[in-house]
């Protein structure tokens, strides 16, 4: 599998701290016992949980997925740097007579904290491709059936006809693409009188189609007034 170059530093990052903090970790005379042992294994579970992030961020092909997973990246740094001051320092104190359980709490409660914050970051973001996902149904909507109308519009009877079919779909193209419950009813009308619209074109009823586009002028008018009341 071929590797993006975001990804690619953003893991060589972690690899090259990791290999620097078991260097460092190694070569120096610390004292090992169970605090060293206790800040060593939680910065490398740290390292660990950065490199498995990056992966699963970067490794997002939409552009829009990468955007959305900053956040995560930031809560995973943020965690990485404390978690790495805080594993050195209990490597370095190691010889001070405290019990390393409580630098197994200290170290579990701030691991416990990197993870809600991961949960939490990734849940909202689900949140916001939802309704992401629902505007673009709104907006296909709208954008559909302008298309619908300046179709209708080509295929005229005559040139008052097509003057008020594209007015018509002037109105759709600047309407408010955003829904609501409230609105279906409504939205139930205009797709009924649409109908009818392309019937009465492909008819060739100029007055008729001249009195569905006024009246589809209106409901456009009506929704549009809803929809700012329901913001």
């Amino acid at each position: 599998m071929e590797l993006s170059k975001s990804k690619k530093l953003s893991l060589a990052v972690v690899y090259i701290a990791m290999a620097v903090f078991n260097v460092v970790a190694f070569v120096l005379p610390f004292r090992r016992g169970g605090g060293f042992w206790t800040g060593y294994g939680f910065t490398m579970l740290s390292m660990l949980i950065a490199g498995a992030i990056i992966f699963f961020v970067f490794d997002r092909k939409e552009l829009k997925s990468k955007f959305y997973g900053v956040p995560l990246l930031s809560v995973v740094w943020f965690y990485f740097i404390i978690q790495l001051i805080l594993g050195i320092a209990e490597m370095c104190l190691d010889f001070i007579p405290i019990p390393f359980q409580f630098g197994i709490a200290v170290n579990t409660i701030i691991l416990g904290a990197c993870l809600v914050g991961l949960i939490g970051v990734n849940l909202a973001q689900d949140e916001i491709e939802r309704i992401d996902e629902k505007i673009k149904e709104k907006v296909f909507y709208i954008k559909s059936l302008q298309a619908d109308v300046e179709g209708l519009a080509d295929r005229a009877p005559d040139e008052s006809a097509k003057k008020i079919l594209k007015e018509l779909a002037e109105t759709i193209r600047y309407s408010d693409p955003m829904s609501s419950p409230q609105l279906a009813v409504l939205e139930s009308k205009i797709e009924t009188k649409a109908a009818v619209l392309a019937d009465a074109v492909a008819n060739a009823n100029a007055e008729e189609i001249k009195a569905l586009c006024n009246e589809l002028q209106l409901l456009f008018a009506e929704r549009n007034r809803k929809c700012k009341l329901l913001k």
